[in-house]
Formats: C-alpha cells, structure tokens, sequence
C-alpha cells in the first residue's frame, strides 16, 4: 500500500475530514512506513481509531451523540481497504478479570475470540441444563456435574449427556427425586440390614396404617412421623398443662394428652410389635433426609414402590442411579441444544486448540521480547506447560511470576490483582506484540492505528515502544498511524524514525478536522521563533518567559534584566512604563542581536493587543504555541490588574501595590477580603489554568501545547471584560 485516501463526514464526533496519507518511499527510500499525528484531548484522536475499529469489525461508523448522516470511505491504492488488513491498539483497556468462560489459549486474537464466543455460549447451554437439572433432581447445583461424572465414570460432562441421550430411559422416573433417595442420611437406612431384609414388609405395614378404620393419618400430608412431632410440640410448649384437649378427625369429643399418644401407639402397633420393623420406622423418622425419603414413599403407588425397591438392591442401585440422571437429561429442553451446539462447533474447537499448540514456539519468542523490552516490571511472563502444549495435550496458560528476593509468587491474569496502569497498558501491549509476529510470519499487509500507545508508561519503557515501533518499519507489508496527545512522545517520534514530512497535527475548525505538517519539532525556537522576533508580535512577546528563564539559568533571580522582564509578564507598579524597546535591548545582549531598543511602544500594550488579534482569527495552524503563550501571558496580565485594583479598591489606598508574590497568595487575598466578587469564577480558572505554565521546561511549554487555543481564547475574552 502506498497512498491512503480516507474521508469522513459525522463519524463518532469528527464532522468532517479528507487527508491523504502517501506511505510511498520516494526516490531517495529514506521515508519509514509511519505517520505520527499529535491530536491534544478532544480533537480527533480516539474518533479516528474508533472508525479504523468499527471497519476492522466490519461495523458502520455512526454518530453516537446525535445520529447524523455518516459517510466513511478509506480507500488503499483506490480500493477500498479490506478489514482484516487493519489492526488497532486502543486506548481504552481492561485487563481485570475475565469472564470464567474466557480461555486462557494463547492463540491468533481472531481465532481466540471465535474460541471464547464459542465456550461461552457452550457455557451458557450448560448453564441452563444444570439449572433444570437442580430443580428436578434437587441436588445441589455445585455438585451435579461431578455426581454425573462419577455415576458415568468419565471425565467428559458432554460425554455423559451425549451417552445419555443416545440411551433414553422408557420408563417413567419424574417422582424419584434423586437428592431425597440417594444422600448419605438415607442411604445409611436404605444399606441397613433391616431395610434390605424387611424393606417390602415395613412398607406393607405402614400403608396399611394409612387404610386401618379410624386413622387419624392421610398419605402425603399427616403421616406417623409428622404426628409424633407434633404431639411432642405440643406437649413441650404446655398444650396439654394448660388445660387443651384436641377433637381428632372422626371423634365427637376432645381428648387429651394420653389419649392422643395412646390413640397413635395403637395405630403403630402394626409396626412396632415387630423389634426389627420398630427400629425400622424409628431410623426413618431420625431426621429430616430420612423423613423425605418416607413422604417420598407415601406418595407412590404399589407398583412404584416395587420398582423402587427392587431398584435399590446393591446390585442394582448403581445402574438406578443412572437412569434417574438418563431420564432427567432427556426431559430437559436444555440437553440437546448443548449437545447439538458442541457438536457443531467441535470441529472448529479443536481446530484452534491444534493452532495453539503450532503456536507455542511464536508466543515463547513473544513472552522472550516482552521480558527483554519491558524492563523494570514487577514480574517475569512464562508459558510453564510447553511439553503438554507441544504435544496436544493442554492449552498454552500464561504465568505471571513476580519475585521478592527468594521469595516467589505465581499467578495467572484472572489472579492479578496489583499492577499499576502502565504494567497494565505493558501486559495489554503483549497481545499486539503477538499480533505483529503472527502477522509477519503470514506477511500479511497490515495498517497498524495506534491509539496513545505510550500513554502510562515510565520513559525506560516509552524507549522500548519507540524501538519497537521503528522496527516496525523494517517490514514492507507493514504500516502505522501513530495518534497521540503527549507532545514530548511525539517529538521523540519524530526525532528518530517518523520522517519529518509524515509529523502531522491536528487543526480543528467549527465544521471539520485538518491534518497539517507539524513545525519546530526538533527545536521550536530556533526552527520557529529566532528568526522571526522582528516580523512577528505573537512570536516577539512568547519569547519573554523564554528568555526571562534563561537569564534566571545563567545569571539569578536577582539579575536587573530578570526582574524587568518578570515585570513584564506580571502586572506591577513598572509594567505599563516597559517598552519593546526595553525588552530589544535585554534580548540583544543575551542573544548578540540588533533589533531596534528605540522602539518606545508599551510591551504590556502590544501583548494585549497581540491576543486581541489571536483572539480574531477563525483558523489556527499546527501547534500554535506562540499564540498560546501570548494568551496565557495576556489573561495572567489582566487577572492580576484585575485583582490588584479591587485590593486598592476595598482597602482604600490608590497608591497599594502588592510586594511580587504568585497569582495564586494575591487572589486568596483577595479572596478573603472580597469574598463576593463577581469576577472570582472566572480568576479562579485563570489560576488553575495559566497561572503557573508560562514557563520553559525540559519538554516545550508541555503544559501549555496541551491547553487548547479555543479555551484558551474563552477564557481571554474573559478576563479581559473583567479589566
């Protein structure tokens, strides 16, 4: 690919941008395959990779905020770019805990996310089937799957459900409820010498006390067991003491407590003549597992009691079990669906297993540069399973290890739980690194969009990106965007391997975007400023702070120079007496130059008057940074004029000026002296805002090339109503 043409109309906030991007080499071949476009918060960054996204999903960019008419056309040597050639790293990340259905295959990122769409939704089926399972078999949800293993003795939950409806039980098993028959309580009665000796003669007996003449029990809803609990109730709390008797079913009169237990001994006397069957029955009211186990009974007919316990014979007891489980799989709406859905992605499963076992050697040569690049992490990535992954036999696991001295602690990325967000974004970046060594093996022509890729990260390891980034470009098939809003990463960008011509920032207008070859990136006076003092209002007055820090570098605070042109850039009792012609003289000497110090107008007047006519322009190109200091030290000028004459004001003394001191102490004074000043909202902004960013540090007025000139011209206009 040489030449990208895109063009966009109301896409994700960006109303409107054309721009071509020419990645040809040129005669002299000395252009690497990458543009860098420095975009500050708001403008166009996020937007931009966020349309290259939705193509590379095979999505329709939209507006989000208010549905317009969207147009996108992103066209590679006039065709239109195929999705899988796009590859974007976005800003946004997230690498807490997963979704327990996510796998942890290492494997191709397309492959891995048809993998876990596919686990999921096998996940959510067999979700579904334990669910119905739980409510007919009663088991504890929890157990079900295991309980299921163990009966089948096999390791394969869809191994057992397959095999189970493949061999669909006849007979129908709804009323043996599994939990009540087979827990431990009942089973401990059920393999009693008793029960397996006299289980169909008790069972004779007790029915027949539900039929005798007079009984005072009804099947399924008052039975012995029951009763005797509740006579028992009775008499614990004082029923009885307290002079109650009790009109059992039938009777014409009350009885009380002996006649009661009298009347229920001699319902029993079927059972309880016989020793064994009395200790029976007494085992089989012990609790409330056993109790199920007789309501479960009672509610049975003849036959199905025969069937039950001609089924509970420790011969047959195993094969019992099962058909409960076959019968209940295929009652369930959930069963064939899971099978059916794994059946059908079976195929694919294990076609992307046996990728990431291939893979294995590529994601060791990964996890190698990402140890060797990334230095200063708090831990070490490993694959510890390669044999098992090399043979087939497992999924590739990533390990973290992170160690204290001799002391040493392992994790997978579920278990993460410490890491700080640019060992966050370095993990994150693992999956791109192995993107890019799988797309070189396929030699695939890719255009990589990098959102902030850098962002987060210390400068030991904002080094190893830019390396990894300028390797890049040793690649014919490969291409990259490089969006970003940190001006200092977009200078070293552009300082080592991002051909000057291909350094693009951003121009927003009211009705579009506007991509522009960036100016003095590697020095931005001598490229921008030195040679344009004299021509230039907005470049001679942003160069005061400039120099007024160099003089502070070289000569000291207390230097005669350094004050007058601190009273330059501050409002005090000289500002309005200092001339350009003052300001000639003070930068000739430092800077060995001629310019006029006879030119008598006030440098204060000619500051306000520059960022009036800024303030005019409806178009701002590149960085804008004279513009933007020239505004900070305008609105700083008017803030503290402002702040200095409401002091006089409320003190009464015309002639007050304050000692030098930061805007920050003056407007607290104020603050506490006019509390209710109208004006106060708007110092405040200033304060936060400018107050403190009109000086040269080590990256270029960082602060201030990240302040927008739209705010900046808002918050002008002001202040200066203010004055």
């Amino acid at each position: 690919m040489d030449r990208l043409k895109v063009a966009f109309t109301n896409c994700y906030g960006i109303q409107k941008l054309e721009t071509e991007f020419d990645f040809s080499s040129g005669d002299s071949n000395s252009k690497s395959k990458a543009f860098v476009i420095y975009a500050p918060n708001g403008t166009m960054k996020t937007s931009f990779a966020k349309i290259f996204d939705a193509i590379a999903h095979k999505e329709k960019p939209k507006d989000e905020r208010f549905g317009k008419q969207t147009t996108c056309e992103i066209l590679a040597d006039g065709i239109p770019i195929q999705n899988e050639s796009i590859y974007v790293l976005q800003s946004e990340i997230d690498i807490k805990k997963e979704n327990e259905a996510i796998t942890y295959i290492l494997v191709h990122p397309q492959s891995k996310a048809r993998y876990d769409k596919l686990t999921i939704e096998l996940n959510k089926l067999k979700d579904a089937l334990i669910n119905s399972l739980q409510k007919t078999s009663r088991v504890n949800k929890k157990n079900i799957e295991q309980e299921i293993l163990n009966i089948w003795e096999l390791d394969s939950f869809q191994e057992c459900v397959e095999l189970a409806i493949e061999d669909p039980v006849v007979v129908d098993l709804k009323k043996y409820v599994y939990s009540t028959i087979f827990n431990l309580k009942a089973q401990e009665v059920m393999e009693s010498e008793e029960f397996i000796a006299r289980a169909k003669e008790f069972n004779d007996r007790y029915q027949q006390i539900f039929e005798c003449k007079g009984t005072i029990y009804t099947k399924g809803v008052f039975n012995p067991a029951k009763a005797e609990t509740s006579f028992n109730t009775l008499g614990k709390q004082g029923f009885f003491r307290g002079g109650h008797l009790i009109k059992l079913k039938g009777d014409t009169e009350a009885i009380g407590e002996e006649e009661i237990i009298a009347r229920h001994n001699e319902f029993l006397s079927t059972i309880d003549s016989d020793d064994d069957l009395k200790k029976l029955r007494t085992s089989l009211a012990s609790n409330m597992q056993t109790q199920a186990l007789v309501d479960l009974i009672e509610n049975l007919s003849n036959l199905e009691i025969e069937y039950l316990l001609d089924n509970l014979k420790p011969e047959r007891k195993k094969q019992f079990q099962k058909d409960i489980w076959n019968y209940y799989i295929n009652s369930s709406k959930y069963a064939k669906g899971y099978i059916d859905t794994y059946r059908s992605g079976e195929k694919e499963l294990s076609t992307i297993e046996q990728e990431a076992a291939a893979l294995t050697p590529l994601w060791l040569q990964t996890v190698d540069l990402f140890n060797d690049r990334f230095i200063d992490m708090p831990f070490v990535l490993s694959i510890p399973n390669q044999k098992e992954v090399g043979l087939g036999k497992e999924r590739a696991k990533l390990q973290f290890v992170f160690r204290d001295g001799e002391n040493k602690f392992q994790c997978n990325q579920s278990e993460l739980k410490t890491l700080s967000q640019g060992e966050e974004r370095a993990l994150y970046l693992l999956n791109l690194i192995f993107e890019i060594e799988y797309r070189k093996i396929q030699k695939q022509e890719t255009l990589f969009i990098f959102d902030d890729i850098a962002d987060s990260f210390d400068y030991k390891n904002k080094h190893a990106i830019v390396q990894y980034l300028k390797d890049l470009t040793n690649e014919d098939y490969f291409h990259q965007i490089i969006l970003t809003h940190n001006y200092d990463f977009f200078r070293t960008l552009a300082t080592t391997f991002v051909h000057r011509q291909r350094c693009l920032m951003t121009v927003k207008t009211d009705k579009s975007v506007m991509l522009k070859q960036g100016k003095g990136v590697k020095n931005y006076f001598i490229g921008e400023w030195k040679e344009r003092i004299d021509s230039c209002k907005p470049v001679l007055c942003a160069t005061i702070p400039f120099t007024r820090n160099l003089i502070e570098y070289t000569k000291g605070e207390g230097d005669r120079d350094y004050i007058t042109l601190s009273n330059m850039i501050h409002w005090r009792k000289e500002t309005e007496n200092i001339s350009v012609g003052d300001y000639y003289r003070i930068y000739n000497s430092l800077f060995g130059k001629t310019y006029p110090e006879s030119d008598t107008q006030s440098i204060s007047e000619l500051i306000f008057k520059t960022a009036e006519d800024i303030c005019k322009e409806t178009e701002y190109e590149g960085l804008d940074l004279e513009h933007k200091v020239v505004l900070c030290i305008a609105i700083r000028l008017y803030a503290e004029k402002v702040v200095i004459n409401g002091l006089k004001k409320h003190m009464g003394q015309p002639e007050y000026w304050p000692e030098p001191k930061t805007f920050g102490k003056m407007l607290d004074e104020y603050k506490s002296l006019v509390a209710s000043a109208d004006a106060l909202k708007t110092l405040e902004k200033v304060s936060i805002t400018v107050s403190s960013n009109i000086h040269l540090n080590s990256f270029m007025y960082e602060p201030i090339i990240d302040l927008s000139i739209e705010h900046l011209v808002k918050l002008h206009n002001e202040v200066a109503v203010l004055r």
